[in-house]
């Protein structure tokens, strides 16, 4: 294997679960590199390797430990130990929030296998915020506290860049998707197990949805094949695990209409060059189970890669060091 010394990595690529997300990133590289020897400060475990020409540094928290406070111990020894690291990829699984109204065109919803991109559509509007550190106004209205506005702007015209290939048909999402064939347990689960229950509705009990009361799912079209979606739009991010689907809608409805739920974000939004990535494995209701993570996982994957053959590894190469930036996660 290739051994490169720690100043020629200039991408992060950060997860919370080894077992799936870490599994994973891991299979997206075009080639693994050599461990490298790291200072004893750094008590993080890193896989190396490259994918179009860039540089990657894998760091996964310890299984068993996710959350904000983990994410935060994860990024900060990384621009000690990488010092020309330029952007970080946070990459990983969320809880989706279905669109109100559901949309006539099933690939504008939110299903279980979509990936979300912090990235809203919406000019003034941010691209993660931390939905459980609020000030409450003497109006009634909430303000928060802590928010991170869109990625840099040259990885906004890479993201442009997607979106314009997805139209056009010059993706290749297809070709990335097919690396997850290499992995026992992460194909798609089947469309026919994608359930969206009303939100008035609670589980039954249970591993699965098996007891669960079919005529209280919601009546959304059917999608015609799996194929990959993304969406761009608002993710929040908070302490708390979400398993309730009123709870869920109506934060959503605050925060600029949320597309996801997820707990690591807030801890690592260290600068303007992190782009979250999020493989939607539940809908943030009580019927969350794992039948969808490692899937999810793989295509918050698929779309970290595509993003990492869009954006030229010259480009990220003329850009300041992350470390070098102010901290915009405002509070």
């Amino acid at each position: 294997m290739t051994r490169l010394t720690a100043q020629a990595y200039t991408v992060a690529w950060l997860c919370a679960l080894p077992l799936s997300e870490g599994v994973v990133a891991t299979v997206m590289l075009d080639e693994e590199h050599e461990p490298l020897n790291l200072p004893t400060h750094d008590e993080n475990a890193y896989t190396y390797g490259s994918i179009n020409g860039h540089n990657v540094v894998i760091a996964c928290m310890p299984p068993g430990l996710p959350g904000k406070v983990s994410a935060s111990k994860l990024v900060q020894p990384l621009s000690q130990s990488f010092p020309n690291l330029k952007i970080h990829l946070f990459v990983g699984i969320g809880g989706g929030v279905p669109r109100i109204p559901t949309p006539d065109n099933p690939d504008d919803d939110v299903h279980l296998g979509d990936v979300v991109i912090g990235w809203a559509e919406r000019t003034g509007v941010p691209g993660v915020v931390q939905w459980d550190l609020v000030r409450y106004l003497e109006d009634g209205n909430i303000k928060p506290l802590g928010t991170l506005e869109k990625p840099d702007r040259r990885l906004l015209n890479a993201l442009g860049l997607v979106l314009r290939n997805r139209i056009l048909g010059r993706t290749r999402f297809p070709e990335h998707l097919q690396r997850l064939q290499k992995l026992e347990g992460f194909s798609h689960p089947g469309l026919e197990n994608d359930k969206l229950f009303k939100s008035t509705y609670h589980h039954a009990g249970g591993p699965n949805c098996s007891s669960c009361d079919r005529a209280q799912l919601v009546e959304r079209l059917p999608r015609v094949n799996p194929g990959f979606i993304f969406h761009q739009g608002t993710i929040v991010s908070g302490d708390t695990i979400m398993k309730n689907p009123q709870r869920r809608n109506e934060i959503s409805r605050i925060y600029h209409d949320a597309l996801c739920f997820e707990m690591e974000a807030a801890g690592v939004m260290d600068n303007k060059r992190c782009l979250v990535i999020r493989g939607i494995a539940d809908y943030a209701d009580s019927h969350k189970n794992g039948s969808w993570q490692n899937y999810a996982a793989g295509t918050a994957a698929v779309f970290a890669r595509e993003f990492l053959f869009t954006i030229q590894p010259q480009v990220i190469n003329k850009m300041e060091s992350a470390a070098s930036l102010n901290c915009e996660f405002r509070s």
